[in-house]
């Protein structure tokens, strides 16, 4: 597999249904949203706001995966801040080939243009996953799950 293109979701509209369809199957039974309403709330940013956006992997058209910057996350975990890596997918062929960390640094240079000092994310892993790697630091447990949920914060730099 040659590395894919990291696209804005907002040019290339016709990965709009593999991207809800992911995140319905992922996250779906968590955020209570129907596959309909997490089709709506991808299809907002075909509009052009600044966010949400979301970032796709293509390989020869294909969609391979998706992560998207938002003001806040589905919950949310810390209000004072901004913005939000969330639904961070990759398919799973695709897994394990730098796929994912392509599509954090490109929402990472998004939040950097917009002039944000940092990038927030929540996840159940924090030591020793992906974005402990890319350089994400936990600051916060929320203990309100069957499993605990780390908040992680990364400085952008300039």
């Amino acid at each position: 597999m040659t590395q894919p293109s990291i696209v804005a979701l907002r040019d290339h509209p016709e990965a709009l249904d593999a991207v809800a369809g992911w995140i319905d199957k992922e996250w779906g039974s968590f955020s209570g949203r129907t596959l309909q309403q997490t089709r709506e709330r991808f299809a907002v940013e075909l509009n052009g706001t600044a966010l949400p956006t979301s970032c796709v992997a293509l390989e020869g058209g294909r969609p391979l995966g998706v992560a998207t910057l938002r003001e806040r996350d589905s919950v949310d975990w810390d209000p004072a801040v901004t913005p939000w890596v969330c639904n961070v997918y990759v398919i799973e062929e695709a897994r394990g080939k730098a796929v994912a960390a392509s599509l954090c640094r490109a929402l990472e240079e998004i939040a950097r243009r917009l002039g944000h000092r940092y990038i927030y994310l929540a996840t159940v892993m924090a030591e020793g996953s992906l974005y402990h790697r890319l350089g994400y630091v936990r600051y916060r447990t929320y203990d309100a799950f069957e499993h605990p949920m780390y908040l992680m914060r990364r400085p952008l730099g300039e």
